[in-house]
């Protein structure tokens, strides 16, 4: 691995400020994931930590799927995400996401950074939000983005997996947050074991992580053809 994907401390102090955090507000467990909603941040802002074992896997089979922007067809909900770049020397990906909720007339999208980090078998994930970009006019730029992934190599040949979510109320005269929070978690419960349907039980797991290969990359190869 290069340096570039040593943790830095602020995310080491991320990672323990946050995940080790004990100061829950409700928990929710079902069929071995486990959902805490943290009563931790300042007000406008709620956070929700999903915890769940993946068996017979390992951390890069786990971490390609992670990667795989353009793949998310095991994410739940509203959204879209389109790869934009992958930066395989500095250990970072590039993605725009898109949230249609018509029911709430909401239209949002972002443009998000992702750095993967890797040390002692446990991979992190750090998503720096971008904000000064040429966006598509018919969505909303979401105010705050934050998702943040740890998976540790576990009992061997299974995956630890820790998830970090933080999100912003929506500001709207009917205070519905806690409807759309409640949403959120329900969607991020299927998106949990339908990852852990697809990565877990395999004979022969990756050990080794596959970077995404961009239209750009296409055209590169194409050109060389």
């Amino acid at each position: 691995m290069k340096s570039s994907m040593r943790p830095t401390m602020f995310l080491l102090l991320f990672w323990v400020g946050l995940f080790n955090l004990t100061f829950a507000q409700k928990t929710w467990v079902d069929d071995g994931v486990t959902i805490t909603k943290l009563d931790t941040l300042a007000d406008g802002y709620e956070a929700l930590r999903g915890a769940f074992i993946i068996e017979n896997s390992t951390i890069y089979e786990v971490m390609n799927l992670i990667l795989d922007v353009d793949g998310y067809d095991w994410v739940e909900g509203e959204s879209k995400s389109k790869m934009l770049s992958v930066d395989q020397m500095d250990s970072s990906f590039t993605f725009d996401f898109f949230v249609r909720i018509p029911w709430l007339f909401v239209k949002k999208t972002g443009r998000v950074r992702v750095d993967v980090h890797y040390k002692d078998e446990t991979f992190y994930t750090k998503s720096t939000q971008i904000r000064e970009y040429d966006r598509d006019e018919d969505y909303d730029l979401v105010d705050f983005y934050s998702a943040q992934w740890r998976l540790e190599k576990y009992r061997g040949k299974d995956v630890k997996v820790t998830y970090l979510g933080v999100y912003q109320d929506q500001k709207m005269l009917i205070n519905i947050n806690g409807i759309i929070i409640n949403r959120i978690r329900k969607r991020l419960n299927s998106t949990f074991h339908n990852l852990i349907t697809r990565a877990s039980g395999k004979v022969n797991p990756n050990g080794a992580l596959v970077w995404p290969i961009t239209n750009a990359d296409k055209a590169l190869k194409s050109d060389k053809d």
